[in-house]
């Protein structure tokens, strides 16, 4: 009788740096008898530099590395009980429970072997995993296989010019097929060799076999060649396919290409940069495409044709190669051959297979399942294959070509369809875990989305950058039906007006761009209220120190003028970001700072929680070296400084200036002035420079903007304040206001606080714009008010009825656009007919 097993255990790891190897060893225990012992060498290129590599960040690797191998040798018997070398943390035992279950999902189900009895990682409750900042080159690991998706993505990277390095696992053999493929691209590789035990072949008294997540394990091993050979990226070549199962069972939806899928990418992603490094990032290049697509661009790259293969046979361990690296029989080679027939002449196909396999009766049954129709086994087979619809469209593609072969005969009247079909299985899909920087990789046009300013500054970037893809705009002034222009486009960059859940396809943005270009040091200022001016504070502090410096963003010139020209290593970008540019940022400014935080922009953001979020956001991808600069004052901000790793301050409390030499109002504007003296010193500023900077530095337009007296009376411009928490500071930041103008465009806002404010301060005349003027009081007693949606009539309310000496003071809190384009025109609109009432005698 066989002993079972009993426990499966990672024992030990050891890494050699300079016998160029890493020795993974593994033991199955039994219930009686010897244990079965594994050992794994992996064999590295060349000895690595060690020097600036945290010794943390090699166990983390290496025990990942560790687990991941030992999936080939778990599954011979898959015994219950787990045994780690070293402890995980839960989050850590979540993530190998789910990689193991999934990526074993098609062995278990051929097996009969229900997997919620077997995988559980033992953890630790007390441990903490923490992941290592590291300097790293810009430049990528490419894997390449063999196949035709690794070639398209050497290709599309070298067409754009980004510095990359084919990245192979060698097994027992070298590959013939994968040697060629590097050859003709023309690309320097990195080779490492993955020995596995000999005993893993041997066979073994009612062991299993089948099928592992080598996806998965060649990811691993991508990540670990990244860290010990300095790279910032491992790029792989699956597609959209991929994401698609093969059958459900147990109410798990088993996929062969599991480990290929975007849920496995989004999964390692994290894990990466939780537990190993946030410098270095795994992706798809290709994953916003079908199979189909990726075949159209495969087609143009003849040089290939000779070498390259997808048929799994050729690849396999300990099997002698075939004649052909095509053996025109499994589903590999069949869906291949189907969707090249789309896009290669007869010629050119029989040419790669040596065979028309759609004139083999052997493989009807194959192709039946393969375009998904009633078939011998009702499942998608078990192999690298992609969708029944991108199967069907190419099929009818070829239809012209081969109408007279066997399978076109038999299976083309059956698709329904076809002109829908088609559009559909080409168009791209969302694909947000690309890196912005190669988000536009095999995109055939693009489409601006929002044309205002910065939508015609991205055009002209784009044009220079992409002068061969086509560029198409979509804008709200081309009527409310603009956002389906989506789906005739690849990509879209999007103005920040528009919300990311507006968007259908593939896109990215002007301030992900401008961040994934530039290594320059950066300042991002962001808050509900007080942005700008600190901004322009900022800005007017480092300029006055002689730094060579530039103010983008919401102020000053759109992020990607600045692009259009050399940048210069020394210059520094300060940039206001607002909420909208925040909401789907994938980068971080070096120095971050946040104003102040209460409601607004609620309707765009469909709730606070989203906007805080948002706001949040610009600390999201800092690192250590980086620094947030905070109002301490705010409760959230100081509980979000407690929860990063950036270097936190509080803005200082002394401004070396008198009161009456500081030209803003209000105690929010000292904040303001704190925040900015925080960056100042940051950079070396002394406290003369700032405090001339300071001195000279003019209010901004609209932000208590004093526009005069006249006829005696003192009028303020604070259109900028949008929000009741806005106009309060402006009330309480001016002596003497008799007269306020309120309302604007209906948010939702809560104003209980705003009418005890006006109470309290004593202001007895309001005017009320539409639609959220009629809900700011809940009762009017003792107020003296006038409804109106006229400016003139407005303006002419508050000579009529401020006393001499008395301020006249326009903060809505609410939004312009019920009435106004902006604030900045409502603002306009204030001064205008100021000016024009206190001119009359």
């Amino acid at each position: 009788m066989v002993p079972e097993a009993k426990f499966f255990e990672f024992v030990s790891y050891k890494f050699v740096p300079k016998g160029k190897k890493i020795v993974f060893k593994y033991k199955i225990g039994f219930t009686s008898g010897k244990p079965l012992v594994f050992v794994e060498n992996i064999i590295l290129p060349k000895i690595p530099d060690l020097k600036h590599i945290p010794k943390g960040l090699l166990h983390n690797i290496f025990q990942s590395v560790h687990i991941i191998l030992g999936i080939s040798y778990y599954k011979l018997y898959c015994p219950q009980e787990l045994k780690l070398s070293k402890a995980l943390s839960k989050k850590q035992a979540e993530f190998w429970t789910k990689v193991y279950k999934n990526g074993l999902g098609e062995f278990f189900y051929r097996n009969k072997i229900n997997p919620e009895k077997l995988i559980q990682f033992p953890y630790d409750r007390d441990i903490k995993i923490n992941s290592y900042e590291l300097e790293r080159k810009d430049r990528a690991l490419v894997g390449v296989g063999g196949g035709k998706d690794s070639i398209v993505s050497v290709e599309l990277l070298k067409e754009q010019k980004h510095d990359i390095t084919g990245f192979v696992v060698e097994t027992q053999k070298q590959s013939e097929v994968i040697n060629a493929v590097l050859r003709e691209g023309k690309i320097p590789a990195l080779k490492i060799r993955r020995i596995l035990d000999d005993k893993l072949f041997e066979n073994h008294p009612r062991s299993y076999n089948g099928h592992i997540p080598i996806s998965a394990i060649y990811g691993f091993l991508g990540v670990l060649s990244a860290i010990l050979y300095n790279y910032s990226y491992f790029i792989t070549s699956n597609e959209q396919s991929s994401n698609f199962g093969n059958i459900e069972h147990r109410g798990q939806n088993i996929n062969h290409q599991w480990s290929k899928s975007e849920e496995f990418e989004l999964l390692f992603q994290n894990y990466i940069k939780t537990f190993i490094t946030p410098q270095i990032r795994y992706f798809s290049l290709l994953r916003p495409f079908y199979e189909i697509r990726i075949v159209e661009m495969f087609a143009q790259y003849k040089k290939y044709f000779p070498y390259f293969s997808s048929c799994n046979r050729n690849f396999a361990v300990n099997k002698k190669l075939y004649n052909s690296f095509w053996c025109g029989k499994c589903p590999k080679c069949a869906f291949s051959f189907l969707l090249l027939s789309a896009f290669l002449s007869k010629k050119e196909l029989l040419g790669i297979f040596k065979k028309d396999i759609y004139q083999d009766k052997a493989l009807l049954p194959l192709f039946d399942n393969l375009l998904g129709f009633k078939n011998f086994s009702n499942i998608k087979p078990f192999d690298c294959v992609g969708t029944p619809e991108e199967a069907r469209v190419a099929l009818y593609l070829a239809k012209d070509k081969f109408k007279q072969s066997i399978i076109v005969q038999e299976f083309l009247p059956r698709i329904k369809n076809q002109k829908k079909l088609v559009k559909k299985i080409f168009l791209t899909k969302k694909s947000l875990n690309i890196p912005t920087r190669f988000r536009f990789v095999g995109m055939k046009n693009i489409l601006i989305l929002g044309y205002g300013k910065e939508g015609k500054t991205t055009h002209k970037y784009l044009n220079k950058k992409y002068p061969k893809k086509k560029i198409g705009i979509a804008d709200e002034n081309q009527g409310s039906g603009y956002l389906k222009k989506q789906k005739d486009y690849d990509i879209a960059v999007k103005t920040p007006g528009i919300p990311k859940h507006n968007m259908t396809i593939q896109y990215t943005t002007a301030t992900n761009i401008f961040f994934s270009e530039i290594n320059n040091k950066t300042i991002g200022i962001t808050g509900s209220k007080g942005k700008s001016t600190t901004t322009s504070l900022i800005y007017k502090i480092l300029k006055t120190g002689n730094k060579k410096v530039s103010l983008l963003g919401n102020m000053g010139n759109p992020m990607l003028e600045r692009l259009t020209k050399p940048v210069p290593k020394d210059e520094i970008f300060v940039l206001e970001l607002s909420s909208y540019q925040l909401d789907d940022i994938e980068f971080a400014p070096n120095v971050g700072v946040i104003t102040n935080l209460f409601p607004e922009h609620l309707d765009y953001h469909k709730g606070l929680k989203n906007y805080y979020t948002a706001k949040k956001n610009i600390l999201r991808f800092q690192l250590k070296n980086d620094f947030f600069i905070y109002n301490p004052k705010v409760e959230l901000l100081e509980k979000w400084s407690r929860e990063i790793n950036s270097k936190t301050i509080p803005f200082i409390q002394k401004i070396p200036l008198k009161h009456s030499e500081i030209p803003l109002l209000g105690n929010h504007n000292k904040q303001n002035i704190r925040a900015a003296i925080n960056v100042a010193k940051i950079f070396g500023i002394g406290e003369p420079t700032i405090k001339k900077a300071i001195q000279k530095f003019k209010p901004l337009p609209h932000r208590l903007e004093f526009v005069g007296t006249f006829k005696g009376i003192k009028f303020y411009d604070d259109a900028i304040s949008t929000t009741p928490e806005s106009t309060i500071l402006g009330i309480q930041a001016i002596n003497n206001i008799k007269t306020i103008f309120l309302g604007g465009k209906d948010r939702g806002y809560d104003f209980t606080q705003l009418e005890q404010i006006i109470r309290r301060y004593s202001i007895k005349n309001v005017v009320l714009f539409p639609d959220s003027g009629k809900k700011i009081f809940k009762t009017r007693n003792g107020l003296n008010i006038l409804e109106t949606t006229q400016m003139k009539k407005a303006v002419k309310f508050g000579f009529d009825n401020t006393e001499k000496n008395g301020v006249c003071l326009l903060s809505t809190a609410s939004p312009s656009y019920s009435l106004w384009k902006s604030f900045e025109e409502q603002g306009e609109q204030f001064e205008k007919w100021v000016k024009h009432y206190g001119s009359k005698r």
